[in-house]
């Protein structure tokens, strides 16, 4: 058995029951240590998780890129469009759609919408695989129906085979642009020419982004087509998924060049640049402001084995009297360290991964959708997270017994025994 292991041990286990302060140091070192090592962990697996969802959901619900007109201009053209767009390479799939702005009304309440007319069977969005009552699909191209999402359905106090009424002013706008006229749209036209259609709710659909379902709403593009005053062979703007999203500033740049003016491409990155920017931005000062909290943390293993140290001054000298070298001394108080920094450390982790299992399975902590666009908080379990904390921890513990440790091997031996 290696001796100077086997008396780092007792040390520590001796440490727990000598002196009162000696005891209450290596608790509080213990302590800090592990709490810094599990908030480093409790934070990576936060932000790795908010990083994770937002661009999964991002990805998942909307398009790759998207092709509109400038100042909601309506593309005309529709299929020679559609037949542009796909003959690109890395074009896995493309549909048009027509969109308007509107309100959304029930018997209790109103609220902003996002109409949107789409073509189901053609859709590239991934409303279909997470609709909760209904399909998405609808009975006829001109079908009076409507698929909203959950949070808007809970506002309105609505679920399937009820009756919602849209309100619409973009009915001039979109007349105005498709027949090229400078005919200016002032509130009376605009009130003149509103759109208010019944509709039935066939479908509710949740996508887990708060903001996407209590915003978009969907109808058949045929009758968005009649409402909104679209011309045929024509289309509000192109949803466009890529085979490999990796080059997609790349792809989007070779669509802008092939389509021209007045088409505008806006890629899922630009369009959620916000949130993307401010989780770049959460992530780098984490690792320096948790990892100073981690120093100070170790630091408390200097200030114990110094204690431990000077309350062991005596057994020191027996040991060198018996013939015990520096280093073996020195190799004493380092395992020491290292011990009660590796233990806290994973004492630290565990408790993290108790914590970060808990959020993920009953989802503690809620989170408002309408700012976070998540409604609880998200949770990364990766193992590098706690390769790097455990990595880390060691290594600074050992950097940080290694000035006691090299001390308690350099006292001379007389001064030693005869220390009181």
């Amino acid at each position: 058995m290696n001796i100077a292991l086997f008396i780092a041990r007792r040390y520590l286990q001796s440490s727990s029951s000598g002196g009162q302060l000696l005891a209450f140091a290596s608790v509080v070192a213990f302590a800090s240590v592990a709490l810094g090592s599990m908030a480093l962990i409790l934070a990576l697996a936060i932000l790795g998780g908010f990083e994770r969802e937002l661009n999964a959901n991002a990805v998942k619900f909307t398009a790759h890129i998207e092709v509109r007109g400038f100042n909601k201009k309506i593309l005309i053209k529709k299929a020679s469009v559609l037949e542009r767009i796909a003959s690109q390479p890395n074009i896995r799939a493309v549909s048009a759609y027509i969109e308007a702005e509107g309100l959304a009304r029930s018997k209790t309440f109103m609220d902003g919408v996002m109409v949107r007319g789409v073509e189901t069977a053609s859709d590239v969005g991934g409303i279909r695989d997470n609709m909760l009552t209904g399909n998405f699909s609808f009975s006829s191209p001109d079908a009076r129906e409507i698929i909203i999402g959950s949070k808007l359905a809970q506002k309105l106090g609505l679920e399937s085979g009820k009756k919602l009424v849209i309100y619409s002013t973009d009915q001039a706008t979109a007349q105005t642009f498709a027949e090229g006229t400078n005919q200016t749209t002032t509130p009376e036209n605009a009130l003149q020419n509103a759109v208010i259609e019944q509709f039935t709710i066939v479908g509710i659909y949740e996508t887990g982004m708060s903001s996407f379902d209590e915003l978009y709403v969907y109808i058949p593009f045929a009758k968005a087509a009649t409402l909104f005053g679209v011309p045929d062979d024509a289309a509000s703007g192109f949803d466009v998924l890529l085979h490999d999203i990796t080059h997609i500033q790349d792809d989007a740049a070779n669509l802008e060049k092939l389509l021209g003016y007045p088409f505008f491409l806006q890629t899922v990155y630009e369009k959620y640049n916000d949130i993307f920017a401010w989780i770049d931005l959460q992530k780098q000062p984490v690792p320096l402001v948790l990892g100073l909290i981690t120093i100070v943390a170790v630091f408390n293993i200097v200030a114990t084995l110094f204690m431990t140290v000077v309350q062991k001054m005596s057994s020191i000298g027996v040991l060198r009297a018996l013939g015990m070298k520096r280093s073996a001394i020195t190799r004493i108080f380092l395992m020491q360290g290292m011990i009660l920094g590796t233990s806290a450390s994973l004492t630290g982790c565990f408790l993290a991964l108790c914590l970060c299992a808990l959020q993920e399975k009953y989802h503690l902590i809620q989170l408002k959708g309408s700012i976070y666009f998540l409604s609880a908080l998200p949770i990364e379990f990766a193992w590098q997270h706690y390769a790097l904390v455990l990595g880390v921890s060691v290594s600074m513990s050992a950097l940080a017994a290694l000035i006691p440790s090299v001390i308690g091997g350099r006292i001379r031996i007389l001064r030693a025994l005869s220390f009181q």
